[in-house]
């Protein structure tokens, strides 16, 4: 999932709630922990990836019934404050609406996320917010493509016969050597934490791989943002000898299940306050459901490494380089450092479905 694309939808929301009312506070809760400034760099933010249109590629889009006036000027505001938009749809026709909302997704991620909307996901529908986000970056330390190797990796479907008590599949592993990357290992967590820079934007995927006799359940349910942050901010500099597989994600999922866990559910409900966003109607304009659609492909391929980067190469064997094997399921996190904002977070349980 992207945690950065579920807060623009809700912001859009947000800028359509009347004034101190409750849709409005759950809202601003879950945004912000109350903090309207939070909004503010959400906006600046937001705007920047979208104006950058390379590896990163984010759009936002409420498709409403035919039914639905939206007001102009909250048409002008997310717009303007966004770079978001609006889309008419007639949601009685839910065979046409949903062909009219795939080809708006496939057209924003290269063509990588088809066909996701089915037609009677669409029925009762008024309101629907999609998001899009898709991601390829270049490594700032591209894996050598000679290196990638067929290796096992152990599922989480469970077996008698092998290491970890799991099936494990053939997978191709890339690797890297001799080079210097940030590391953690967390005791608190029992995890290791590695740092894999991109070479543009400030990026870094932190992949996060539990100890071989920790679950990525048991991980997940120990994960706070308190304990993430100390673990970052006690990287060093090691050599880390590294094996993780390649692997590729298409996702799509409804959020509200749990953004009502957040607290966020007036909005989905009739006694939804919404508005700013269309006015004089007779039924009260709720939110149907909040979508989610990403894609995610990580292989060896990146820039050449440049000058910069010669600079990581390790030229010592005075010390055994630290192994990082990601031959088990495990988590991984794309955060921009420079903004910080967590773009992506994930886990892969087997890298080939």
């Amino acid at each position: 999932i992207s945690p950065l694309s579920v807060k623009a939808l809700l912001a859009l929301l947000y800028e359509g709630t009347a004034s101190r009312s409750e849709t409005e506070r759950e809202l601003l809760q879950a945004l912000s922990g109350g903090n309207d400034q939070t909004v503010s760099k959400l906006q600046t933010d937001l705007l920047q990836y979208k104006q950058q249109q390379q590896n990163l590629l984010i759009t936002d889009r409420i498709f409403h019934d035919v039914s639905v006036t939206i007001m102009q000027k909250y048409h002008s505001i997310i717009v303007a404050r966004y770079n978001a938009s609006t889309e008419v749809v007639d949601f009685q026709d839910t065979v046409a609406a949903a062909a009219q909302i795939n080809e708006w997704i496939a057209y924003n991620t290269r063509g990588n996320i088809q066909n996701i909307i089915k037609p009677d996901t669409l029925h009762d529908a008024l309101m629907l917010l999609i998001n899009t986000i898709y991601f390829k970056g270049s490594w700032s330390i591209p894996f050598p493509t000679n290196a990638t190797v067929e290796r096992p990796f152990y599922t989480g479907k469970r077996s008698t016969a092998s290491r970890f008590g799991i099936v494990p599949r053939t997978v191709p592993y890339m690797k890297q050597r001799e080079r210097i990357f940030y590391y953690k290992h967390s005791d608190e967590l029992s995890a290791q934490f590695l740092r894999l820079p991109y070479d543009k934007n400030q990026l870094s995927m932190i992949v996060v791989l539990p100890d071989e006799q920790v679950s990525l359940g048991q991980l997940l349910s120990g994960l706070t943002p308190q304990s993430v942050h100390q673990a970052l901010a006690d990287m060093n500099e090691e050599e880390v000898e590294i094996e993780l597989p390649r692997f590729s994600i298409t996702y799509s999922s409804s959020m509200r299940e749990c953004l009502q866990q957040l607290g966020i559910s007036r909005v989905f409900s009739d006694q939804a306050e919404l508005p700013l966003i269309s006015r004089g109607r007779t039924t009260p304009l709720k939110v149907s459901t909040i979508l989610q659609k990403s894609c995610i492909l990580v292989d060896e391929q990146g820039t050449e490494a440049s000058a910069a980067t010669e600079g990581t190469l390790v030229f010592t064997i005075l010390n055994q380089p630290i192994k990082f094997i990601a031959n088990r399921p495990f988590l991984f996190l794309i955060y921009d450092e420079g903004k910080g904002n967590w773009l992506f977070a994930g886990k892969v349980e087997d890298p080939q479905v």
